[in-house]
């Protein structure tokens, strides 16, 4: 903590690596980024977070709303302008984190998005009791409104429910801190990005500090990146 000892960790910081203690103690992420090694990943991963994965299709096979340009429009109603947020997903809010792990589909475990929830108080419980809930047949209106929204962008919906709740599911895991390892993660997909520890992590790896007059370039530079890559 040198830079906090300079007293140069901005507010930001600070709340940051509150949030994120739980991870530097289980060892998950050896240090905190700054803001703008942040800010340079997220520009880099946004483009990856816009064009649907290899097994988009597949994903949502069967579904009747399950086509990106069909569900794109219901998962913006349901989820709410924190849709757009697409880059780190720190500022997200935590109701809006619930709905995505609700009607984003995922093959694997969604660490990223469980890991974002769990910088929240209590957001794992909430997101075990909001998914409970849209199984149940006496739930308020508005939940039941949610359910029917849900499935039909999702197939098979409550199986992946179940799959969020279950014992040793999503949560479960993520209680535990328990997360994909790296030989399970899609080769199609930038482990990098696949986790939010594993996102910070590499974060760190980027220039802490860059001239003003060359911020806007480098920035550029990192959204490119998925062109240059193909």
């Amino acid at each position: 903590m040198e830079a906090e000892a300079k007293g140069k960790l901005t507010d930001f910081d600070r709340r940051l690596h509150a949030q994120l203690q739980p991870f530097l103690d289980a060892g998950l992420l050896t240090q905190v980024p700054n803001k703008w090694q942040i800010t340079q990943g997220a520009c880099q991963m946004a483009p990856y977070v816009v064009f649907p994965d290899d097994d988009d299709a597949e994903r949502y096979k069967g579904a009747p709303m399950g086509h990106p340009i069909l569900r794109t429009p219901l998962v913006l109603y349901y989820v709410g302008l924190d849709h757009f947020h697409i880059g780190s997903g720190l500022g997200a809010r935590k109701k809006s984190i619930i709905k995505h792990l609700n009607i984003v589909h995922h093959q694997e475990m969604p660490d990223y998005d469980l890991q974002l929830l769990q910088l929240h108080e209590d957001g794992l419980d909430q997101l075990a009791r909001y998914t409970k809930e849209l199984d149940n047949r006496k739930a308020k209106q508005s939940i039941k409104r949610d359910k029917r929204l849900i499935d039909k962008v999702l197939p098979n919906a409550r199986h992946y429910r179940n799959e969020i709740l279950k014992t040793g599911g999503f949560i479960d895991r993520a209680r535990r801190l328990d997360y994909t390892p790296d030989s399970q993660i899609p080769s199609f997909l930038r482990a990098e990005f696949f986790s939010l520890v594993r996102f910070l992590e590499w974060c760190n790896s980027l220039p802490a500090h860059t001239p003003a007059l060359q911020k806007p370039w480098a920035l550029l530079r990192h959204v490119g990146t998925i062109f240059r890559k193909g």
